[in-house]
């Protein structure tokens, strides 16, 4: 049901955008508009015509997931079967993926000379921005996991153990809980190094008086969470305290005016003056959020300069941080289901700062 709604959709672009045909070769938009799993192929979508071409070890799999669409087997190369296909449904004015490798585009209008490959990825975007239901289920159940490990990791968590060792605990808690995977740039640093935004986990050995920032997300069934705590070891010193009320006050005033019509520049500026107006804008350089689904990281983002406005059936991230060289850094992250009326907030975990005791 939810893939002949999606291909419904596209075909209305490709009316709008004057495109004869679609081709999607990355594995995001092949497993979105076919439920295709596999790791090698390519589909092409046309007014009546949705074909998945793949190679041999993918044939049985392509029909059993891609009831809408005809599988055909390749023996050549994938590039070589797109353009016999192109050209024997006469195609010429193609929709394609900005993410299209430049040597696969080389390759097709090599083969095909009459070839007019037009960008088509907004139109793409625009569709995939709105989540329907199935896919909110499976990022709720990702969020869902993520807590569960969180509450976890509360109890496991230790004066003594590396950034690795509490990474790794992490992804067993969540991969043991049904999650498929877990998504690559996990963020595990400590003390100082909780400064970096995106610092991967380390042998660094954690200590009492130290803050401990979590990123993580579950993978289910194809689908990204996003989920950020900042906990400290021990008794958070005065400045501790005051970094993280200053960071969850930032995602507080921001949540209260998040909703259906608010325009993500707008969004990312309330945030952002609570943490300038405290003295700390410098510190804070990222932006507010992002969009997530198929990929960690999908559009709309909530940034200066994205002038989006939201909608119902949009999952955005709120996570606002600080981030003080050779000091350390905080940042809470949310995710959110933009409804009707406001937002549903999948993400469960409490936000006061947890403190984790430990034997001196």
């Amino acid at each position: 049901m939810f893939i002949e709604s999606r291909l419904k959709k596209l075909r209305k672009k490709m009316r709008e955008d004057k495109v004869e045909g679609a081709l999607f070769v990355s594995s995001e938009n092949r497993r979105y508009f076919s439920n295709f799993t596999g790791t090698s192929g390519a589909i092409i979508i046309t007014e009546t015509e949705a074909i998945l071409l793949t190679d041999f070890r993918y044939v049985e799999q392509a029909n059993e997931e891609s009831s809408l669409f005809h599988v055909i087997q390749h023996y050549g190369t994938l590039a070589e079967e797109v353009v016999f296909r192109l050209k024997k449904l006469n195609l010429t004015n193609v929709g394609i993926e900005d993410t299209l490798p430049i040597g696969f585009l080389r390759e097709l209008e090599k083969g095909h000379s009459n070839l007019k490959p037009k960008s088509f990825s907004q139109a793409v975007n625009d569709i995939r921005k709105i989540k329907d239901q199935s896919e909110i289920e499976k990022i709720k159940k990702g969020v869902a996991i993520c807590d569960l490990a969180f509450e976890h990791i509360l109890s496991f968590i230790q004066p003594g153990l590396t950034e690795k060792e509490i990474g790794l605990e992490l992804e067993y808690i969540m991969k043991k809980n049904g999650a498929e995977g877990i998504k690559a740039n996990h963020v595990i640093a400590s003390g100082e190094r909780s400064a970096l935004p995106h610092g991967a986990a380390t042998n660094r050995v954690v200590a009492a008086g130290e803050f401990v920032k979590m990123d993580i997300g579950a993978v289910v069934d194809g689908y990204y969470s996003d989920f950020t705590r900042t906990v400290v070891i021990g008794e958070p010193s005065q400045k501790q305290r005051e970094i993280y009320d200053i960071v969850h006050s930032a995602q507080l005033e921001a949540l209260k005016h998040i909703g259906p019509g608010k325009v993500c520049a707008e969004l990312d500026e309330i945030a952002r003056s609570v943490i300038r107006e405290a003295g700390y804008g410098d510190h804070f350089g990222h932006s507010l959020g992002h969009a997530l689904g198929l990929n960690i990281h999908e559009k709309p983002v909530m940034r200066s300069n994205d002038y989006t406005v939201l909608e119902p059936g949009m999952v955005i991230t709120v996570e606002p941080g600080i981030y003080l060289s050779g000091w350390g850094g905080v940042r809470i992250e949310d995710l959110l289901i933009i409804t009707e009326d406001r937002y549903e907030n999948a993400t469960k975990a409490t936000k006061e700062l947890q403190i984790i005791h430990h034997n001196s």
